[in-house]
């Protein structure tokens, strides 16, 4: 099958990191004799240091998205990426140093991050190459309707570029013995559980799966290869996936809570200078309030008052306007603190309010909500959590404004719902980073 487990690469990553820092070590301090180099053995203190540089080097490279499979199929892409990872995990332990005044070995330190990540990366695309890409052909069968077919036909072609899969389709009204025919030959039947099957179609169903063949929902498929859950896919199931039994779990109903309170408060106190700054420059630059709030939905259906650093000419508040790329009415400020996310700092306050979350779908007004529902009744479901600073839609998918292309936003909000968690939300928070440095999903 097409199994990616971005575990096992992180886990690998992490061990040759660690075992090469002590080769580089041993080359430098012990195996070789260099000129006015003293011999040294590593010590326990040495194997720390290894340790935390191998941890920061892995996580900085899940934040800027390392491992999915675009990019580490994409080696010659990836390459400039890989030395901003290594510069900027050299510059994150160069200031530690600084600050703490320690003792490091320098040549291992340099040497290490320049050329393990390097390592790193070949090692990601051998693996790559062996295990998942030289792998023969998947075929796939669909059984469903022929809009959710669609769907999938298009993800399978976005994906097929690495993982090599074909697909056909049986839809629901096609001939029982057609059906019977076409599911001996595929290697996996992907099945639209959200549409209802007659009794003839139910035993060809069980008899394939008790004889040994894959069935695979359509929404596995979605939730594999895109993180994503479609409306389309679940009009019928809706309520099964969104039940309160699954959000009323630990971690969203108190744990959640606790981390937005103490890490937005942490926050504050590190953004404190910069808002100072950005509050001189807002009030000097451009005539306006220094403050922009409006009217958001947050869970149970409640209204309350967003908060940012304003970043645009004060217009009339009523008129539904997205913005646009050099849109007119960002003032200057605007457009240096909009697109690196600076402006949505105050949010943390609404964090601290209860009012949002650090993470979650972005909160949306009131009249732009009832616009949505009327071609996507689905869009309130996001309502079923706190809306968020940021969230699985905004790192995966850049800024929309249109209201046609709220769907596939919708489709990474409905996954985070149904998928929260803690490590869900540490991924989020780290893949933000990336969204951050590079500009992304936002104007």
């Amino acid at each position: 099958m097409f199994r990616f487990n971005k575990i096992v690469f992180v886990i690998s990553n992490f061990i040759i990191s660690f075992i090469f820092f002590i080769i580089i070590f041993k080359f430098r301090y012990s195996w070789i004799n260099f000129i006015g180099i003293e011999k040294r053995t590593i010590n326990f203190e040495t194997l720390i240091y290894f340790i935390v540089y191998s941890f920061v080097l892995i996580i900085i490279m899940i934040s800027f998205r390392l491992y999915e499979v675009n990019k580490i199929n994409k080696i010659t892409e990836t390459i400039p990426l890989i030395f901003f990872v290594s510069f900027l995990t050299m510059s994150i332990f160069g200031v530690f140093f600084y600050i703490t005044k320690l003792q490091f070995a320098r040549f291992v330190f340099f040497i290490g991050f320049i050329v393990i990540p390097i390592i790193i990366l070949v090692y990601n695309k051998m693996i790559f190459l062996l295990l998942i890409r030289n792998k023969k052909t998947v075929n796939l069968l669909y059984f469903g309707n022929e809009k959710n077919y669609f769907l999938l036909n298009d993800l399978i072609k976005e994906y097929s570029k690495w993982f090599s899969m074909n697909v056909d389709m049986i839809l629901l009204n096609d001939d029982i013995r057609i059906f019977n025919e076409k599911i001996k030959n595929n290697d996996i039947l992907i099945v639209d559980t959200d549409q209802y099957f007659n009794k003839d179609q139910i035993n060809i169903l069980n008899n394939y799966e008790i004889n040994g063949g894959k069935i695979y929902s359509l929404i596995d498929i979605f939730e594999y290869f895109d993180q994503s859950l479609p409306a389309e896919i679940i009009q019928n199931s809706h309520y099964e996936r969104f039940s309160s039994y699954k959000l009323d779990s630990f971690y969203n109903k108190y744990m959640k809570r606790f981390l937005d309170i103490i890490i937005s408060i942490f926050l504050l106190i590190i953004f404190f200078p910069l808002i100072i700054i950005l509050i001189f420059f807002i009030k000097a630059t451009s005539k306006g309030k220094i403050f922009y709030k409006q009217s958001r939905m947050t869970v149970n259906n409640k209204k309350f008052f967003i908060y940012k650093f304003r970043s645009m000419k004060e217009t009339d508040d009523k008129i539904i306007n997205f913005t646009v790329k050099n849109d007119k009415r960002l003032t200057f400020i605007g457009k240096i603190i909009r697109p690196l996310r600076i402006d949505e700092i105050p949010q943390l306050i609404n964090v601290l309010k209860g009012d949002m979350s650090l993470i979650g779908p972005r909160p949306e007004r009131l009249e732009l909500i009832e616009e949505i529902i009327k071609k996507y009744p689905l869009f309130k479901k996001r309502l079923l959590i706190k809306p968020g600073i940021t969230g699985w839609a905004q790192v995966k998918y850049p800024y929309v404004n249109q209201i046609d292309q709220m769907n596939k936003k919708l489709s990474y909000d409905l996954y985070y719902i149904n998928n929260i968690s803690f490590s869900f939300d540490l991924i989020i928070f780290l893949y933000t980073i990336e969204t951050i440095f590079f500009k992304k999903g936002g104007f």
